[in-house]
């Protein structure tokens, strides 16, 4: 059977079931959605369908893999409660900078105090990267350093006003870089040589943007949001037990997109981690495909599923660690869909897009082997439809890994 292609500007309130979206509306960077080049962000028309549909003013929506925090956004400003829940500092930082709103008197005080982020007062740490003189010229590391010293200055007096400078200084440090700014991993080109850009000016022009884009975020009435620093799969929270109205998340692709490694830099030049405690970091990332060769070696893994099992066989047989990535990405899936079974309310939605991938050749149905685990965790299907990707951000050759994804999937359940 054909799958129904319908082209839409916002996603319809009935979506018919197994169809495809075509998006054609352009609403991805309005409000605070522009801050921050974040790669492999789902579309903001998502979370704004659900928490339309599904959700009143003044209901609590949680997602518990926040990343750049596009249902957040969506949720307060649709005067909703929003719950964020993701385990790496950088996301935590971004959530609540794009959804923490400045006042007019505080975006003033951002204008007049710019220049002297740029005094000659000190240095603040060098950053743990390895042989960071690939990565960037002396003179930008220098002014870099300047540069974040006199941001932490502020830390103590405004944290809003400290959290905002921080988003800015990310998103001017890959400007001023060798890095290719095309691609989300970071990576020097040894056929292209870039200029890095100025940090001062670089700096100034996004802080200007993100000024603007925070004078657009100061409507009448908007929600509240909280982000806590924990994991997906165990979320220390019983406080919201039973209180969520409405779930919506997209999940990292399964062994496709390595976030820990793509946000390195930043995450390094903010002292949240460096390259050398990288490694332990991606270990606790759903979906990574750091796993010790001792988990795997001369090991099978079995899962108790049918489909689950035959599909994991398959890779077994072409690659074994990929095999395992596999079954522990579907492992930590399940252990989130029981953990969100308990936010929910009675009848509530929890809303997962998520892509399909090919492993060495073998499709992998995440959608369908997703919507079989929810359905044996408490979950019934609601409903399930598709829209296609026309600009993830997202170039990196995968063939044979995660394989090329070009349409996510909206998967709709309810909390039986």
């Amino acid at each position: 059977m054909k799958t129904q292609i319908i082209n839409v500007d916002e996603i319809p309130n009935e979506v018919p079931f197994n169809s495809t979206l075509e998006i054609t509306s352009n609403s991805i960077n309005r409000f605070t959605h522009g801050y921050f080049k974040y790669p492999c962000k789902f579309i903001p028309h998502v979370p704004r369908w659900a928490i339309l549909r599904y959700s009143k003013e003044g209901d609590f929506i949680l997602d518990p893999f926040a990343g750049s925090g596009t249902t957040l956004v969506e949720a307060v400003v649709l005067n909703r409660n929003a719950l964020g829940v993701d385990f790496d500092k950088f996301s935590q930082l971004l959530c609540k900078t794009k959804t923490n709103r400045l006042s007019n008197e505080d975006l003033r005080h951002l204008v007049s105090i710019k220049e002297s982020l740029f005094d000659e007062r000190g240095l603040s740490e060098l950053p743990d990267i390895h042989n960071i003189e690939h990565w960037f010229p002396k003179e930008k590391i220098k002014e870099l350093q300047k540069l974040k010293f006199n941001i932490d200055k502020l830390k103590t007096s405004n944290e809003k006003i400290h959290n905002f400078l921080l988003v800015c200084f990310a998103s001017t440090i890959r400007k001023c870089s060798y890095t290719d700014n095309s691609s989300p991993k970071p990576y020097v080109s040894s056929r292209i040589k870039k200029n890095p850009q100025d940090v001062k000016i670089t700096f100034f022009s996004i802080l200007e943007y993100y000024i603007k884009q925070m004078t657009s975020f100061n409507i009448d009435k908007i929600g509240k949001s909280k982000v806590i620093g924990d994991d997906a799969r165990k979320i220390e929270a019983k406080e919201y037990e039973g209180k969520i109205t409405l779930a919506i998340t997209s999940p990292p692709y399964i062994n496709a997109f390595d976030y820990v490694r793509s946000l390195r830099l930043e995450n390094s030049w903010l002292g949240f981690y460096g390259d050398t405690n990288i490694i332990e970091v991606k270990k606790n990332q759903i979906g990574t495909e750091t796993i010790p060769i001792k988990e795997y070696i001369g090991k099978k893994p079995f899962y108790g599923n049918s489909k689950l099992d035959n599909l994991i066989t398959s890779i077994y047989h072409k690659d074994k660690k990929r095999a395992f990535v596999v079954f522990k990405f579907f492992k930590d899936m399940e252990a989130n869909l029981k953990q969100i079974n308990k936010f929910l309310k009675s009848s509530a939605h929890y809303i997962i897009v998520v892509g399909d991938s090919s492993i060495r050749d073998i499709k992998v149905d995440s959608h369908n082997i997703l919507i079989d685990l929810a359905k044996k965790n408490g979950y019934r299907l609601d409903n399930v439809f598709s829209y296609i990707i026309k600009n993830r951000y997202l170039r990196i050759p995968r063939k044979g890994r995660g394989g090329l994804i070009k349409k996510d999937w909206v998967i709709d359940l309810v909390k039986l």
